[in-house]
């Protein structure tokens, strides 16, 4: 521990040093590979291998064709070797005298030293044996391979020795059935030798696909800037906001949490909504999550009028209609009943019905309502001013006792409070945003054109004969045929090649 911060502190004070001399050199300042090339080499020289590893990974996958590439990959080798990835390690070492075979290089002698880390790496790897199985060695090289195949999402298992021996254990278990089933001759058997036909064809044909579709699909980036620029409008959004409600289906309620709202000392805003909401997102604090001004159904308007942190004046929503009954009054209660319609029209309807059969208001209630008291014959009971909707109230105030409105009474069934958690304008994604989605949208409708054309090129070139009768929607309609071929036998010649 003492010597990882010792070392954190000699790592500060050089890049320190380093962007102090990188303010005073112009080239330096300006060039971020040269910054990553001096932090890499730091690692190095004070064999933090891990992060030597991942700064020249870093490099070679930002900078591919840097002028100094080639040292990148002997660096990344040598700090792999170091770390005893010697698998790993040596592969890099063989492409500094491949992949960069002729690139220059500050590094005198950088070929011969490599060749020499591919050495060092695989007598490391090959005089270690993991185990030796009816007398065939398996190498800790092989072993190393083998891992490297296996998921990352597996591979925790097999880490630490006890994990190392149980991996190995699994591929001496299948090296011994691979060997039974050569013994007894499982490649003569004619159903196994099917199937591995069968998956050689797959395997060959993915790759075919991978390497005449896939690869060949990929846009560049001018490609999908141009997309971006083009079509642009696809990717404006519009002003959004994220909001939070608190509902109930009592006015007098809704104007008393409102006013708990705007007082100092009253209840926070998630206080009220476990209290009091009748929504079913009452458990999530009655988020609303992000709302678009221009979704559909259309959001409340004044969602995008309010202040951020800011709440709403009570919002009447879920209008109904209803045709209301004084039975009489008792002081400032009124003894209530009442039939709920969805619509104007149908409380319409319920008044002509009522009218027909004035003794029927029960009856009518309980099979037209929509209300819960519909069980009641629509009996409300005796209610004070603040315990139905104010419309209701003020309606059933001016009747007579017995006597029902004439007229649909409109009124709310419930009452809704915002809370602005957020506001966002609107605007457009930014490239970085959408490169990935215009990548593969740009990649789907290229890979079929080249499968398309894959298929199209192999089947002009081919010598295709078919024993089959054409489906009748393929056949000639109302044509004649000049010497047709039997039935039986339809030919398709190849076109040259062209």
């Amino acid at each position: 521990m003492v010597f990882k911060k010792i070392f954190a502190l000699i790592l500060v004070l050089a890049l320190t040093a380093a962007v102090s001399l990188a303010a005073k050199d112009k080239a330096a300042k300006e060039d971020p590979e040269m910054l990553l090339s001096q932090m890499a080499q730091l690692s190095l020289k004070y064999q933090d291998y891990p992060q030597a590893i991942s700064t020249y990974q870093k490099l070679l996958e930002n900078y591919p064709k840097a002028k100094l590439a080639k040292d990148y990959t002997y660096y990344l080798a040598l700090a792999l070797e170091r770390s005893n990835n010697f698998q790993t390690a040596a592969e890099n070492y063989q492409r500094v005298v491949t992949d960069y075979k002729n690139a220059k290089s500050d590094i005198p002698g950088i070929d011969s030293l490599s060749l020499d880390g591919v050495g060092r790496c695989f007598n490391k790897n090959f005089k270690e044996y993991a185990a030796v199985i009816n007398g065939q060695p398996m190498t800790k090289l092989e072993l190393d391979a083998e891992l490297e195949k296996v998921p990352s999402y597996y591979r925790p298992q097999f880490e630490g020795d006890a994990g190392r021996k149980k991996f190995l254990d699994q591929i001496i278990e299948r090296k011994l059935l691979y060997a039974e089933a050569q013994k007894q001759g499982m490649m003569n058997n004619p159903e196994t030798y099917q199937r591995i036909q069968d998956t050689e064809q797959n395997l060959l044909i993915r790759g075919l696909y991978d390497q005449e579709v896939v690869k060949k699909s990929q846009p560049s980036e001018k490609e999908i800037k141009d997309y971006y620029k083009k079509n642009i409008k696809e990717y404006q959004t519009p002003e959004q906001v994220r909001a939070s409600q608190i509902v109930v289906d009592n006015y007098a309620r809704a104007q008393m949490i409102a006013k708990e709202l705007s007082s100092k000392k009253g209840l926070p805003f998630d206080t009220l909504v476990a209290k009091y909401s009748t929504a079913p997102n009452a458990r999530s604090g009655g988020s609303l999550g992000l709302i678009n001004k221009d979704q559909k159904p259309e959001p409340e308007a004044v969602l995008f009028k309010i202040a951020k942190g800011k709440y709403s004046k009570v919002i009447p929503t879920e209008a109904r209609f209803a045709v209301v009954k004084l039975n009489k009054k008792e002081g400032k209660k009124l003894h209530l009943s009442w039939i709920v319609a969805g619509t104007e029209d149908e409380a319409k309807k319920i008044i002509a019905e009522i009218k027909a059969s004035p003794d029927s208001f029960g009856a009518i209630a309980g099979k037209r309502s929509l209300d819960a008291s519909k069980d009641q014959g629509g009996d409300l009971g005796l209610v004070a001013k603040d315990e139905v909707a104010p419309e209701i109230f003020k309606a059933a105030t001016g009747l007579k006792a017995g006597k029902f409105t004439a007229k649909p009474v409109k009124y709310y069934a419930k009452y809704t409070i915002y809370r602005i958690d957020d506001k966002i304008k609107a605007g457009v994604k930014d490239f970085a945003q959408v490169q990935v989605q215009i990548t593969g949208q740009l990649q789907k409708d290229r890979q079929q054109a080249l499968y398309d054309g894959l298929l199209k090129r192999l089947k002009d070139e081919a010598k295709i004969e078919y024993f089959l009768d054409a489906p009748e929607a393929d056949k000639t309609e109302g044509k004649p045929v000049e010497n047709p071929e039997p039935a039986t036998k339809q030919k398709k010649k190849a076109k040259p090649r062209k």
